[in-house]
């Protein structure tokens, strides 16, 4: 009876799916959230968007399908409930998981049966199951029931979980130390993370970011992706309220090892997305900046290929249906930002899903998302050539016109550049009237409506008004430098991004940062035609204030005045270990440099020694093989040896860390470095990280790693050493 029940209830599911006048907006929102999850091919929390319309042909091979695996799930459900003791519990679980992954990876139809299933173990009180068995029963089947509801958890079932079951998800997020049930629960949590705000509050707040951030320090693949895509969703989906909370808890910097890694693309991605998200809420943008992670984005993304990424996220083209139109709707703000970091992965992973989309035939969805148009602007406007380039790829996958980019020089502008812009922006009607009037740049940036009606003849009020939203768009991103002596522009955008449109205005009133302040407010609406009162005020208090407050250059420190500590590392073995102290020791209020391939202008090596000279400590990260490239290097080619050198030569204070590091023979070592040998040294413990870190700051409060007495483990003068046994 139950079975029959089920597929009733599928087979009414699917008529009203495939029916346009039966669907609600309530039941789109529905089936948008309810997407695959835990499969190779999943993106963010879940897997590629809702049921689509299918063919005559799919849908009898969805049903066929169901006819064969329903009963078998029912029947593994009946054996697992009435199952004598631990060993048939677990064997039963096994077999519904089996069920479901296989489900999961069907060519074609994989997501609809396997919704189904997921739908059916809900229905029949499996999910319950699940539940109780988390919470009470031994240790192996726990990990066995974590599995399976990780495999679960649709948007439905996610539901149930956060009606009835949150606190055993957050219970099960204290036993910390089990991997096996660490790598469910994390994959638990990453999926209830995308539920809503109310949950990713409560998550947060009883310890499931804690759990989260706690296993972002450990080396296990499986947890690490689980745990940069938990923070990806919350990042996405929990509101600013709790990204203000995210960025409390540190989780900008614990991001920083996840994007670091050198190995796993799709883990590097989901951090860099997570830590994109949160730099675009201005409330927490200046501590997600100082965390330092966001450097690694962009040139990371610039790495990628978009065609080879989405072959990495969807595992098989034949279940290639990409995200929902509520899921891309959250791209979009990120390419509104003004965060060069946000718009750039945006951008990607619209190239990526344009792709996907164009299988489908189904590219009309960008326009009506809105991406398109802020695709558009992004070719027009953008200086970055790695964003522009993806804004260009994805609109041409999509079938949609790229626009030229724009000089951005407008204040230079001549009327044939003021003509290409109104052709670009849809206004060409009007190019007439404009090149008889010879409107350069100039005059285009200082334009009033009563001249763009009376002089240029656009009557419309309407169409005045969307000639004043391009134009105003184009204010914000043009280049003012020609004019701009004391960079007025970046000052007005540092107080609100929107303000940028008000630079022209301002600097022909002959108007600089320095004399702004003097500035009173009906001068700058009647002199500056700046007519919105509370812009008006916000730009003079930030002026006022910007008298008492140092420049921004100056609240921290620079590569010429030095940091507390120079991490060196071999990128090849160590970068994961380099990246874990950094986080560490800012967090104990050290300043920390790490070399990301993202130095500041000049010859990247005369700034890597600079960076050396300048800090206080040098801490050299010994692992796997780090230093067989110097084995033999007499003309100091290989970067940790001249930084080794270097650090020697200036007297630093130097603290080797050994991981999985085996000394070479001294007589082997190159001369220059071989004192190096002399230093006391810590051996890195990944299961005891606190304590391993309180003997290292003790090294860098004071104590010189040259004093045998400090505690240290390695010792080569006067102790044992710390080469070969």
């Amino acid at each position: 009876m139950g079975l029959t029940l089920l597929l009733s209830a599928y087979k009414l599911c699917r008529l009203a799916m495939s029916s346009p006048e039966m669907q609600t907006p309530e039941a789109g929102a529905e089936a948008a959230a309810a997407s695959k999850v835990g499969s190779p091919e999943g993106w963010w929390a879940e897997g590629l968007g809702p049921c689509q319309e299918v063919s005559p042909g799919m849908h009898a091979d969805i049903q066929a399908s169901l006819d064969r695996i329903l009963p078998e799930l029912h029947q593994a459900i009946s054996a697992t409930k009435q199952a004598a003791g631990p060993e048939q519990l677990r064997q039963g679980l096994a077999e519904i998981l089996a069920l479901v992954e296989e489900a999961w990876v069907m060519p074609a139809v994989g997501r609809e049966v396997a919704r189904a299933l997921c739908h059916a173990i809900r229905l029949e009180g499996a999910l319950d199951l699940l539940l109780n068995l988390l919470q009470s029963a031994d240790p192996e089947t726990k990990c066995e029931a974590g599995k399976l509801l990780e495999q679960v958890l649709v948007a439905e079932n996610r539901n149930r979980v956060a009606q009835i079951g949150l606190g055993v998800i957050l219970n099960l997020a204290q036993e910390r130390e089990n991997l096996p049930l660490a790598r469910s629960t994390a994959g638990i949590l990453e999926h209830m993370f995308k539920h809503s705000e109310e949950t990713c509050l409560q998550l947060i707040s009883d310890g499931g970011l804690d759990a989260i951030l706690y296993w972002c320090r450990w080396s296990d693949p499986v947890v690490l992706r689980h745990c940069a895509t938990a923070l990806a969703n919350c990042a996405m989906y929990g509101g600013q309220a709790n990204q203000r909370l995210m960025v409390e808890k540190r989780a900008s910097e614990w991001l920083f090892p996840l994007a670091f890694a050198k190995d796993d693309a799709l883990l590097r991605f989901q951090a860099c997305l997570a830590v994109a998200v949160l730099a675009t809420n201005k409330e927490v943008e200046k501590e997600v900046e100082r965390s330092g992670t966001l450097a690694l984005v962009e040139p990371f993304v610039a790495t990628l290929d978009p065609g080879r990424f989405a072959h990495l996220l969807l595992g098989s083209a034949d279940n290639s249906q990409g995200r929902t139109a509520d899921d891309l709707q959250c791209l979009v703000p990120l390419l509104d930002s003004s965060r060069l970091e946000a718009q750039c992965i945006a951008a990607f992973y619209l190239c990526v899903e344009a792709a996907i989309k164009a299988r489908q035939k189904n590219t009309k969805i960008f326009t009506e998302i809105g991406a398109v148009q802020s695709l558009k602007r992004i070719v027009c406007y953008s200086s970055n050539g790695t964003t522009s380039t993806l804004a260009k790829r994805a609109l041409s996958t999509m079938g949609e016109e790229v626009p030229r980019r724009l000089l951005p020089s407008v204040p230079n502008w001549k009327p044939p550049e003021v003509q290409k812009w109104l052709q670009q922006i849809g206004f060409a009607q009007h190019c007439p009237k404009f090149l008889e009037h010879q409107v350069d740049g100039d005059l285009l940036l200082r334009l009033t409506e009563e001249e763009l009606e009376v002089d240029l003849g656009m009557t419309s009020r309407i169409t005045r008004k969307r000639f004043f939203r391009e134009l105003t768009e184009l204010k914000t991103y043009a280049n003012y430098s020609t004019c701009d002596r004391s960079n007025l522009a970046d000052w007005l955008s540092s107080v609100e991004p929107k303000f940028r449109q008000y630079t022209y205005n301002l600097v022909t009133c002959s108007i600089d940062r320095n004399f702004l302040h003097r500035v009173t407010e009906q001068q700058l609406e009647q002199d500056c035609q700046v007519s919105l009162g509370f812009h008006r005020v916000r730009i003079l208090n930030a002026a006022r204030e910007m008298l008492h407050s140092p420049l921004p250059c100056s609240s921290g420190k620079s590569i010429t005045e030095g940091t507390d500590v120079f991490i060196s590392y071999r990128r090849s073995t160590g970068s994961q270990l380099a990246s874990l102290l950094k986080v560490h020791l800012q967090l104990h209020g050290f300043s920390v440099f790490l070399d990301v391939e993202k130095l500041e202008a000049g010859k990247f090596e005369d700034k890597l020694t600079q960076s050396v000279v300048n800090a206080q400590n040098f801490v050299l990260v010994l692992s796997r093989n780090a230093l067989d490239r110097c084995m033999g290097d007499t003309e100091k080619r290989d970067w940790v040896h001249k930084e080794i050198v270097t650090a020697l030569s200036c007297g630093k204070n130097i603290i080797p860390i050994t991981d999985h590091f085996e000394w070479p023979d001294p007589e082997q070592v190159p001369e220059d470095m071989r004192a190096v040998l002399k230093f006391n040294g810590i051996k890195w413990s990944h299961e005891y990280q606190e304590a391993t870190l309180e003997k290292l700051i003790r090294f860098l409060q004071g104590r010189s790693s040259r004093d045998s007495s400090a505690g240290s483990e390695n010792s080569l003068e006067g102790g044992p050493m710390m080469g070969p046994n």
